[in-house]
């Protein structure tokens, strides 16, 4: 039975292949949460997935699984402390090295693409506020404000994703189903 595992385990590869010139190439933030996943803290959970795409280019860089540090009431409000999270922790931090990876001798100036399957916080990120949530507390008002600014920068561009493409879902979520579960590799 032990051998079995072990024989399935070595049919799952993570491949990532480069066709494109640096100058084609952009990094690619993904975030996402689970809303009160925790059956005990009914915390939510943040998933990221961070990786370099071009037209012909897919390389992942890093993945994060992370319960948050704050309870969310709302799925939007989950997602402002994914982003929050993904961004601060993620993003930013990566971002002198893709200043160095990818000018590739140009000086385009390089932004990192953040995907978010939820129109409600898109919606919130863009304007600063919502006027149905202002049950919030500290965190999640200062984190808003924060997204918002970051945004406005420049240096992050904030894109819609259906969630069927949203390649950060799989460190969130359990699957419960073989397609599901193919497709979330997939992606």
């Amino acid at each position: 039975a032990a051998s079995d595992v072990y024989k399935r385990q070595l049919k799952v590869r993570q491949y990532a292949w480069v066709g494109d010139h640096p100058e084609n190439i952009d990094p690619h933030l993904y975030a996402d949460a689970d809303f009160a996943g925790c059956t005990s803290t009914s915390r939510s959970t943040n998933g990221v997935h961070l990786c370099f795409r071009g037209k012909n280019t897919y390389i992942s860089l890093s993945g994060t699984s992370k319960k948050q540090d704050c309870v969310s009431h709302s799925t939007p409000e989950a997602e402002i402390v994914a982003a929050a999270y993904a961004i601060r922790k993620e993003g930013l931090p990566a971002t002198y090295v893709w200043e160095l990876l990818l000018h590739s001798g140009t000086k385009r100036k390089i932004v990192t693409i953040f995907h978010e399957d939820n129109m409600t916080m898109i919606r919130v990120v863009k304007s600063g506020r919502n006027p149905t949530m202002r049950h919030m507390g500290r965190t999640h008002y200062v984190q808003i404000k924060w997204l918002k600014e970051r945004f406005e920068a420049g240096d992050l561009s904030l894109k819609f994703t259906p969630s069927a493409k949203q390649m950060a879902d799989i460190y969130t979520k359990p699957f419960d189903n073989a397609v599901r579960w193919q497709t979330a590799q997939e992606n």
